[in-house]
């Protein structure tokens, strides 16, 4: 006979895996105010380059087509803070492909709620049209800031998000009822590309992460990386919540050459050297001539 899960049982599972957060929602339609909200976001285009989000509406706004007869989501937030960094490379990208680590770290969570309360369990780590954000809050994980990152109490924005679909009927957590991010602006006012308009919406075509990582080709003219090969942290490094200890999940340790990489060393890759030192890691999705790329619009910093 299946057994429910009960909240200390999920935390136990949650927090082993290494989950600085946790919280459940039940699984349905996404609000009619919030599908408007990304509709006017995308038909205004700040999704810039990233047109795989213009897709998948029905299963974007209804996680249930993700899982035939899911009944809860399961959402599991993965602190990447770390106090080693690299000038030129966000935090998120120094270690393992967080797809994969986030993976392997919430397979065996999955399998024990399918023995304890039987049914099917489907893991999803960003590559599935799911509102991760929107099902955060929903679930009680964090609330989202000006800077449109989720902030979690404790963890702040330095986070990944994973979530579980199950066919299960798990006792949904409360969404947190305080706001966290207080509105100091200090996101806003840091960012090198002026991407955040100050009501927590973010202009892909100007944020850094999204034109170092997505764009692929010739940046327009005139793009100013400043300084970025890979990815972006300002927003996360100056917000005030941004605090807690250092990842502790394994897969997530920096690699000592991504910590060393520069400028001219990335100039200096071949295509051979490139696959050595990425391959499972999330910058193997940048390839080799977009790391390039960025570098040479890089190489003064570098001097």
């Amino acid at each position: 006979m299946n057994t429910p899960a009960d909240n200390a049982f999920l935390d136990t599972l949650c927090r082993d895996a290494g989950a600085v957060a946790w919280g459940v929602a039940p699984a349905g339609p996404v609000e009619e105010a919030d599908r408007g909200v990304y509709d006017a976001w995308i038909a205004s285009g700040n999704h810039g380059c990233m047109q795989y989000m213009e897709r998948y509406h029905d299963v974007r706004f209804d996680p249930r087509q993700l899982l035939e007869g899911a009944r809860s989501i399961i959402v599991c937030a993965f602190s990447y803070r770390r106090s080693d960094h690299n000038p030129w490379i966000s935090d998120y990208a120094l270690g393992g492909d967080y797809h994969t680590v986030l993976r392997e770290c919430l397979a065996p969570v999955a399998a024990a709620i399918e023995r304890r309360c039987g049914g099917a369990t489907r893991v999803c780590v960003d590559s599935a049209p799911l509102r991760e954000r929107y099902w955060a809050e929903r679930a009680g994980v964090g609330r989202c800031g000006l800077s449109g990152k989720l902030l979690v109490p404790g963890a702040g924005s330095e986070i990944f998000l994973a979530e579980i679909l199950t066919t299960a009927a798990i006792a949904p957590t409360s969404p947190l009822d305080n706001e966290l991010c207080t509105r100091c602006g200090r996101c806003v006012q840091s960012c090198p590309a002026g991407a955040l308009d100050g009501s927590g919406r973010v202009d892909a075509r100007r944020c850094l992460s999204c034109l170092t990582v997505e764009w692929r080709g010739p940046l327009p003219v005139a793009t100013d990386l400043h300084g970025r090969l890979a990815g972006c942290d300002v927003c996360s490094r100056v917000c005030p919540l941004s605090q807690g200890p250092a990842t502790s999940l394994p897969g997530l340790q920096p690699r000592a050459e991504i910590l060393a990489m520069t400028p001219a060393r990335a100039l200096a890759l071949t295509r051979g050297t490139f696959k050595s030192t990425f391959t499972g890691t999330a910058l193997m999705r940048l390839r080799l001539d977009g790391l390039r790329r960025n570098a040479s619009l890089c190489k003064s910093d570098d001097q």
